[in-house]
Parts: structure tokens; C-alpha cells; sequence
């Protein structure tokens, strides 16, 4: 499957989704609602707890819509002082819900583990993916997408539904860091379908995690773009998923003002 630039910046709305929520209310576990893309209803939320390990917070969600319908899991990135201390906990650990399956980013690994949905409005609380399996549909597409950390845990979350499960999801993910080590990097592959991971070749952190062995392998399949043309230089822009969204719909996406080229 070749690249589809306007399909790739299609997902983006998804994962602001996420942020836009959390931002708004972090405090809120499980929101009744998210601010989703028109034409799509809210079906699961996903909560996990980062390494301080205070509390569970609102990660993203499983929504279903559109048309032709599709279903969609979209996890955000990075938003706490926190969740930094997760990004540069790397060292290599077991990925052990996947059989033969490498070697991952402890403070991936370890947010995870913690991995929870609930139902919109419901008390109950279910710990791992099986509350999200019993809520997908095997007979409707399913996309996973997510931005920085939660590209890598995208990718985690489709190696182990590829894995485990009946489902086959794409997954598209924007500015992910590297997520586990060449065995890792493998198996993904052999369980991925559609796999896209977009990367900017002046954003910093999908060059990351760095080791002397050089362990850590970027899994299938990169699609590189470059903001320099289109958004100033500072770290914030060009990792912003704004920036991604400008460089691979140029047309159809307002670069926020902070990053344009003066």
C-alpha cells in the first residue's frame, strides 16, 4: 500500500481529539464525551497511569463512525512532568503480551501494563485490552494512531490486539519515538497489516531512545517529511502534531501561528 498523504493527515483530528480533552479537563478519568471529528460516537475510554503512579488519567478512546465506517483508537502524546520521566525510563524489557516479542522501552512497557478502559458513564473499570476487544467490531476497520508517546504505544497496542485477538489493525502514527529493539522492531512486522510511522527529519525525538548498542530499531514503515520548509525551528514546532498535519496537508490544515515562518 503506497502512502496517502491526505488518509495519514486524516487521522491527526483523531489524536488532537485526545489532547484536546485531556488539556481541558485533566482530571477527569472517563469523560462522557470527546470532542471527536463530526459523524463519530464515543465507545470506549482509555485511561493508564504514568510513573508516579498517583493516579489512572485519561489517555484516549475507541470511537466508530464515518463512511464508510471505521473505528478508531487514538492515543495522545505526552502531557505531564510525569510522563517525561516514562519517555526517558529506556531500558530494554521484555514485551511479554506478545509471544517472541523483543524487547521495548521500560517506561513504555510500564505505562502499558496499566493499560484500562471504561464505558462512557459506567462505574466499571477494566483492566488490559480485553474491555476494548469485546467493544471493536472484527467485521469494521480498525485504525490505531497516536502522536509521540502515544505513537509508541500504538504500537504496542497493535502488536498485541495483532497478536492476541482476531483484529488486524492499520495503525498511523506521527512522531514516534523508537519503541523496542531489532526482535521487537520484527515481530511487529510480521503481525503489522498497514503500518505507517511519519517522522520529521528535523524533530529530535523519533531518533530516540539512544544507546550504545544500538538496540533500539525503528519498526515498518517510515515516511519522512520535513518542516523546515513549511515551520520556523524550535523544538516545540517541529515535534507539534500540527506541524505533521501542515507538512502532509498542506491545503487543508492552518499551521498554528507560533510556528510560521516570519
Amino acid at each position: 500500500m503506497a502512502m496517502d498523504t491526505a488518509v495519514a493527515a486524516g487521522w491527526g483530528p483523531f489524536v488532537q481529539a485526545a489532547y484536546d480533552q485531556f488539556f481541558a479537563a485533566p482530571d477527569v478519568v472517563d469523560p462522557p464525551s470527546v470532542p471527536l471529528p463530526p459523524g463519530y460516537s464515543l465507545v470506549r475510554t482509555i485511561q493508564m497511569d504514568d510513573v508516579s503512579g498517583a493516579a489512572p488519567v485519561f489517555f484516549g478512546y475507541l470511537a466508530v463512525g464515518g463512511s464508510p465506517r471505521v473505528q478508531v483508537v487514538a492515543l495522545r502524546g505526552t502531557a505531564t512532568a510525569s510522563e517525561w520521566i516514562d519517555d526517558l525510563h529506556w531500558a530494554p524489557v521484555p514485551f511479554t503480551q506478545v509471544s517472541d516479542g523483543g524487547k521495548v522501552a521500560e517506561g513504555f512497557r510500564d505505562l502499558y501494563d496499566t493499560f484500562t478502559t471504561m464505558v462512557p458513564g459506567q462505574s466499571g473499570v477494566s483492566a488490559g485490552t480485553g474491555g476494548l476487544v469485546s467493544a471493536i467490531d472484527p467485521a469494521v476497520p480498525l485504525v490505531v494512531t497516536g502522536h509521540s508517546l502515544g505513537g509508541a504505544l500504538a504500537t504496542l497496542l497493535a502488536a498485541d490486539l495483532a497478536a492476541n485477538s482476531p483484529l488486524r489493525p492499520q495503525t498511523w502514527t506521527f512522531a514516534s519515538p523508537k519503541v523496542g529493539d531489532a526482535d521487537f522492531a520484527a515481530r511487529y512486522g510480521e503481525l503489522s497489516t498497514v503500518s505507517w510511522r511519519i517522522y520529521n527529519i528535523v524533530d529530535p525525538v523519533p531518533y530516540f531512545p539512544r544507546d550504545p548498542a544500538d538496540d533500539y530499531q525503528h519498526v515498518n514503515t517510515g515516511y519522512a517529511i520535513d518542516s523546515l520548509p513549511v515551520a520556523r525551528w524550535s523544538l516545540g514546532c517541529v515535534h507539534a502534531l500540527n506541524t505533521y498535519l501542515k507538512c502532509l496537508a498542506p491545503n487543508a490544515v492552518t499551521l498554528a501561528p507560533e510556528c510560521r515562518i516570519v
